[in-house]
């Protein structure tokens, strides 16, 4: 019973941590890298990231990285992939009342994100 609960808070920390970098990412561009509101956006949208990946490293390390873990890890990383990548290309793409740096530093974020899923996606496969 217990592992069946921390499953579902691990579920329901990804599915807000998803939330977040969807809603979250692309609200920073409105804003200049050196403002305040910038920063706190900035913030929450780490605390997204760390629920995200949060709840992929608990549910792995659960279960010791059985095979069905891992099919339920790797559908996970696939869509923190796509989330990841559109955000990215979302927050590149140059648009009227957005400033170069913040769109930057947005598109940066995103896909280095995405790069992290794909090098979770690789590692879960090739560990042991």
């Amino acid at each position: 019973m217990q592992n069946f609960l921390w499953i579902v808070l691990s579920i329901v920390a990804y599915v807000g941590g998803m939330l977040i970098i969807w809603r979250m990412t692309p609200r920073l561009l409105a804003h200049s890298f050196d403002e305040m509101v910038f920063m706190g956006f900035a913030a929450l949208d780490i605390l997204g990231a760390l629920l995200v990946f949060g709840a992929i490293v608990l549910i792995f390390a659960m279960f010791n990285g059985a095979f069905p873990v891992r099919v339920l890890n790797f559908l996970l990383l696939v869509g923190i992939l796509a989330v990841t990548v559109r955000t990215a290309l979302y927050c590149v793409r140059p648009r009227v009342g957005t400033t170069a740096v913040s769109r930057a530093l947005t598109g940066g974020y995103s896909f280095f994100l995405s790069i992290a899923a794909v090098f979770y996606i690789v590692q879960l496969f090739i560990s042991k």
